[in-house]
């Protein structure tokens, strides 16, 4: 599929679906309220056990304030503008961009009842509107592996990223119990879905977006290893992960009693998603 007309439908689904974490209908609050992105951000947070750094706060595993204060920085995919408020107030100097209207309308309206400070706009990741060089780190969290072409993503943030700046992406892993369980598994074998899909079409059409992608360690340092330098990568998951049935209450009671230290030990290996830190290598002459 072309990777304009698969940018088109990934535009629509997430301007009909907009990230807000609300799988059982229950959240009430008027949307661009502060209790609204509050509650918003509590569910989200609550659920990226994987993310809590030595200092016990919400993403500063990945999110250090050293690495962004003062820093030009550009996130890829701002969603409802949880990360972008993060690293506002981590002190960096913050262009946030998204593929809809609706995030980018929503994530402006954070900042202005927050407070924040930050340049968003609308913009596709497959052609960004910024000059090459121009920013010192590149954050973007589950966005880049919805293009058919993250070849083409990747190379686009490698451009507008100076010598010696950062990224930090999240994308889904392969070798994961949601890919070769949840999906090859039960929806594949047991269900009978491999009979007319392929993993891949059965993976893709039970994630969130138009098209999901999925990399291996070894697919993303090719990818990776000509530009950058420092490449580290870590596997997180979700604690739903672990229990290979159909969302539901019963599901979430289960989830809440799973200790973080044993969902760690498994999905620190097997979780749905890596989280990729590297230095983009600078020009020897």
């Amino acid at each position: 599929m072309p990777t304009f007309e698969t940018q088109k439908s990934n535009r629509l689904w997430w301007e009909q679906n907009p990230m807000i974490y609300d799988w059982h209908a229950t959240l009430h609050s008027t949307p661009g309220t502060r209790r609204w992105f509050e509650e918003i951000d509590g569910r989200f947070i609550a659920s990226a056990y994987y993310a809590v750094g030595k200092d016990r706060l919400p993403f500063s595993r990945f999110l250090e304030p050293k690495s962004f204060s003062g820093k030009r920085v550009l996130e890829a995919g701002c969603g409802m503008g949880t990360h972008a408020a993060m690293l506002a107030r981590a002190g960096a100097c913050l262009t946030a961009i998204d593929i809809t209207a609706g995030a980018v309308a929503m994530t402006k309206r954070r900042f202005e009842v927050f407070g924040l400070t930050g340049q968003i706009e609308q913009a596709d990741c497959e052609d960004l509107p910024f000059s090459n060089d121009t920013f010192d780190a590149v954050w973007s969290w589950g966005v880049i592996h919805h293009s058919t072409s993250t070849e083409r993503c990747l190379e686009e943030i490698t451009r507008v990223l100076k010598p010696g700046g950062r990224i930090l992406l999240m994308v889904y892993y392969k070798r994961s119990i949601v890919y070769y369980v949840h999906c090859g598994l039960l929806r594949g074998i047991l269900l009978g879905q491999l009979a007319s899909r392929t993993l891949q079409e059965i993976y893709a059409a039970a994630s969130d977006g138009f098209y999901a992608r999925v990399f291996t360690k070894k697919e993303l340092r090719a990818l990776l290893e000509t530009h950058y330098s420092q490449i580290k990568l870590t596997v997180v998951g979700l604690k739903a992960e672990l229990l290979p049935i159909p969302a539901c209450r019963l599901k979430e009671n289960i989830v809440g009693l799973i200790l973080d230290r044993f969902a760690s030990a498994i999905l620190g290996r097997w979780g749905s998603m890596i989280v990729i830190a590297a230095q983009k290598k600078i020009d020897p002459k």
